[in-house]
């Protein structure tokens, strides 16, 4: 009797744990069907033109991932700081109240120190030396650094080199820009570099700045061939002077908490995706840049292009100070990437 009671206790205590494994295996499953169905509808914000060719190809790269994720991902593109300036997007970027961003790596510095490292005038000698370092280890590590601010680095874009443009006179040498009233960015690095070559830095919002040029309240700004053209600036400034002074990357990032809920499918998707468009973008600047020139010129505008050497000495000041802030390693190594 006390042996068939045992079988009998036995068998409910297998039969038991058999079902058991059969809900935990259940719930395994349609934890699995609830990731695979889960949807997301994101926006993603920068400051340039519908026109300018970053906008293109992030609305392509949106494309590209609704795609491959089998519509589980939708990213919708704001450009023309229509969801708001840099630095707000960004900030939003850190709460989790926006998605994506196309920054800056000026304003993205004030997120994250290291990437004050591309405000440095006249730090790359050519555009090929400077992607060569924003696509190896340099690059990996300033975009892992970005996690530390609520943001996931994904891969660094083009905004192009910046050149000075000015309703006053041609530019040839430093001692032109003495006086000069310039539009730069609320970025301490850049307004001493401007300072440094004579001129009086006046920070301002993009969206401000063609009306600002318009009615003389500022002399000049500088920008990237690209967004002097998208956005027309040369139709308010007589004179563009091809400085080189910064090579301006663009930052792509996304929300951590965004991120975060991705499965490691769509990490993956986003990674690879978000590098290969980046290519492509800095590939039509490139091709764009000769078209730019000789469409201002048609314009009438007039163009020079100074040798950078007494610049290079006058912005040696700039170096001295923030060398230590920024690291004098990482500035080295760039300097030395051939």
């Amino acid at each position: 009797m006390k042996k068939s009671k045992f079988i009998s206790i036995s068998l409910i205590g297998l039969l038991t744990l058999g079902l058991l494994a059969v809900a935990g295996c259940g719930a395994k499953s349609s934890d699995k069907a609830a990731t695979s169905e889960q949807k997301w509808e994101l926006k993603a914000g920068h400051v340039a033109a519908a026109s300018h060719p970053m906008n293109t190809e992030l609305i392509n790269m949106g494309k590209q991932i609704e795609e491959k994720t089998n519509g589980r991902v939708k990213i919708a593109v704001f450009p023309e700081a229509t969801v708001g300036g840099e630095r707000e997007m960004l900030e939003g970027a850190k709460l989790g109240t926006m998605d994506m961003v196309l920054s800056t790596t000026a304003v993205a510095g004030n997120f994250d120190p290291k990437m004050k490292i591309f405000d440095l005038p006249f730090l790359f000698k050519d555009r090929e030396q400077a992607i060569k370092v924003l696509d190896g280890p340099i690059g990996e590590k300033l975009l892992d650094g970005m996690s530390s601010q609520g943001l996931v680095g994904l891969s660094f874009w083009e905004n192009g080199f910046r050149n000075l443009t000015n309703s006053k006179r041609p530019i040839e040498k430093p001692e032109d820009i003495q006086g000069l009233k310039i539009r730069t960015m609320e970025n301490p690095i850049h307004m001493d570099a401007w300072k440094s070559l004579g001129a009086l830095p006046t920070p301002m919002a993009f969206a401000e700045v063609f009306t600002a040029l318009q009615q003389g309240t500022i002399d000049g700004q500088e920008n990237p061939l690209a967004i002097i053209s998208t956005s027309r600036l040369y139709e308010v400034q007589k004179y563009v002077a091809l400085t080189n002074h910064n090579y301006s990357p663009m930052v792509l990032v996304i929300s951590k908490k965004v991120w975060d809920s991705f499965p490691d499918d769509i990490k993956v998707t986003f990674k690879e995706l978000s590098k290969s468009n980046a290519k492509v973008e800095r590939q039509m600047l490139k091709e764009a840049d000769e078209k730019y020139i000789a469409d201002m010129k048609k314009f009438g505008t007039v163009i020079t292009t100074p040798d950078s050497t007494a610049f290079r000495e006058k912005v040696k000041p700039v170096y001295e100070k923030y060398s230590k802030e920024i690291g004098e390693d990482i500035i080295k190594q760039i300097l030395d990437t051939k």
